[in-house]
């Protein structure tokens, strides 16, 4: 079972790997609009509020389009169904798909963040706080991409209207987010456990919610 288990994750990181031009297409993406948001308030005093706000909707949309992108390739109607007669029980293949994912998109974030920073004008002594930050926020963001991804790809053209449903999801990462940069330095050591605490919330109904929406594939 654990030699499967490793078998399973080897597969999913190989197939992380297949789609890393896209992440970086997506990326590069990124570095044109941070560019085009910096040029078009360069007369204005922004502070850190608005850029990392901006930030933040730029990475929840990038991390939306990786994931539906993922998931309609990886839960057609046939790869699915091996999925479902393989050894381990859907959830904990979109768990492992899921951190693949999430382990793609931080790696790459990880390297254009200072970059990204210098563009939109934020001290790079916020850099590690900064990444920080972000690494938490999107585990969340990509279990609850991943609810929204697996009800929009659904055969059940009903359940596509309540994709919407998760979107509210993303609004306390984004108000917590924004309150930590309120605070001098980032000295928050304790607000940071409140996205740990979001991600398990997410982690314990996600993968449940995400399999029964693909299962609908197969109905």
């Amino acid at each position: 079972m654990i030699k499967n288990f490793f078998k399973l994750i080897l597969n999913e990181f190989k197939l992380m790997l297949k789609e890393s031009i896209f992440s970086f297409i997506l990326f590069c993406l990124l570095i044109i609009a941070c560019s085009i948001f910096s040029l078009s308030l360069r007369n204005e005093s922004m502070g850190m509020n608005a850029p990392l706000s901006f930030l933040y909707v730029m990475i929840f949309f990038i991390s939306l389009f990786k994931v539906e992108k993922i998931y309609s390739l990886d839960f057609d109607e046939a790869k699915l169904q091996q999925y479902i007669l393989s050894p381990f029980s859907l959830e904990i293949v979109v768990f492992v798909k899921n951190m693949m994912i999430y382990l793609n998109l931080i790696i790459f974030f990880l390297i254009f963040s200072p970059l990204i920073l210098i563009i939109l004008n934020i001290d790079l002594s916020y850099l590690i706080q900064i990444n920080i930050l972000l690494s938490l926020s999107l585990l969340s963001i990509i279990f609850i991409a991943s609810m929204t991804a697996s009800i929009t790809i659904s055969k059940n053209n009903r359940l596509s209207l309540t994709s919407i449903l998760t979107l509210p999801l993303f609004v306390p990462i984004l108000i917590f987010s924004m309150a930590i940069t309120d605070l001098i330095d980032f000295n928050t050591n304790k607000m940071y456990l409140f996205f740990v605490a979001y991600f398990l919330l997410n982690l314990a109904f996600s993968p449940l919610l995400t399999s029964f929406a693909l299962k609908k594939l197969s109905v």
